[in-house]
């Protein structure tokens, strides 16, 4: 019988709220163009503060699934960001993997915003996994506005593994080249190959779709990213400031996590399903709920494509709700996330407010 990892000081941890944390700086236009940069989204909303200003939300937005900024993180044995788990006293030093999440967004993330944040811890419990014990940890985190408005709300799940007597967080002498471990792989380089430039995507003109407009079974246009390269996940993390190791550290993904390889980021992955859902919801819509769930891993040299299908529409309250399953597969043949979105198509003629009341979890 697998011992439990949940000791009565960390099922103590249940339903605690942890003391608010504002960001060092306001969300900035460097921000969001680095976010949206890092992610290539063209959408003129994080670019050009001309065309922003004449828009609906009159002025830059940050992309909404990367609103909070790690300034400064320490540095440590994972990485940055990575250091424990998440205030929980867990009997093990290993790390934490993005299990999925489900997010709430109830105002724009404008240039100028101050964010702060809360955690509250929902539920800790442990499973069997194939490679031992997992922890789960369910945190609900609230962000704000300076006016103590809410922004964003999201529930996330992060699971927890302990390293191997293999794999013991770097225990080893230094400059045993993993005589006590397995051999470092060899793994494919990447494209593009030298000299070659990728050009990036530029911003198209699109016509916004209504909520009449949508039938149950459409098909959502794919967003397409890749071939992927560590160059992608190091930029990610310059412009959200997590700098977890096994994104860009190919020995100490191996050696010391068991991977076969460096990992895009599970919140990188978030941003491609985010990009799928805004750019069908257009610019007059509004992307008001996403869950996903992470269920593989994908490396440098995949092409990722992210899809949808509308499963649903409804009426409530004057609005036109439509509600699109979604999943992420990439060039191996692998579905690495799934999940779900809910969006608010306006009307012809119907203009859409800026502030969405919460949803029940």
């Amino acid at each position: 019988m697998t011992q439990s990892l949940i000791t009565e000081d960390v099922r103590a941890l249940i339903g605690q709220e942890f003391p608010p944390e504002r960001n060092r700086f306001a969300i900035s236009e460097e921000m969001s163009c680095d976010v949206a940069d890092a992610i290539e989204d063209p959408n003129p909303l994080y670019f050009d503060a001309d065309y922003a200003r004449k828009s609906r939300f009159g002025a830059l937005l940050c992309p909404p699934l990367a609103t909070w900024k790690d300034i400064n993180p320490p540095i440590g044995y994972f990485g940055a960001g990575q250091e424990s788990h998440f205030q929980v006293p867990l009997p093990f030093n290993g790390y934490g993997l993005n299990g999925g999440s489900d997010w709430q967004f109830l105002r724009p993330a404008m240039v100028g915003t101050w964010i702060t944040r809360q955690f509250r811890v929902l539920d800790i419990f442990q499973k069997q996994g194939r490679s031992g014990a997992l922890v789960f940890v369910v945190r609900q985190e609230t962000q704000t506005d300076q006016q103590g408005q809410v922004i964003n709300l999201a529930k996330r799940v992060s699971i927890h593994r302990a390293l191997s007597s293999g794999q013991s967080g770097g225990q080893s002498a230094p400059g045993n080249n993993g005589a006590d471990r397995e051999e470092l792989r060899t793994v494919a380089v990447s494209p593009p190959d030298p000299e070659v430039i990728l050009t990036k995507p530029q911003a198209h003109p699109r016509q916004q779709r209504h909520w009449e407009d949508i039938d149950v079974g459409m098909s959502l246009p794919e967003v397409v990213k890749g071939p992927m390269t560590t160059s992608h996940l190091v930029r990610w993390a310059a412009a959200n400031g997590n700098y977890a190791r096994i994104h860009w550290d190919l020995p100490f993904a191996q050696l010391h996590q068991g991977l076969p390889n460096v990992v895009v980021n599970g919140s990188l992955k978030n941003q491609y399903l985010g990009q799928l859902l805004l750019n069908f919801a257009g610019e007059d819509g509004w992307f008001k709920r996403f869950y996903v769930e992470h269920r593989g891993m994908d490396f440098p040299g995949d092409v990722i494509t992210a899809s949808g299908t509308v499963t649903a529409k409804e009426e409530a309250d004057g609005f036109g709700y439509v509600t699109c399953q979604v999943a992420l597969r990439n060039s191996r043949g692998e579905q690495t996330a799934s999940g779900q979105g809910k969006l608010v198509l306006p009307k012809r003629g119907q203009s859409l407010p800026l502030v969405w009341e919460a949803e029940s979890w």
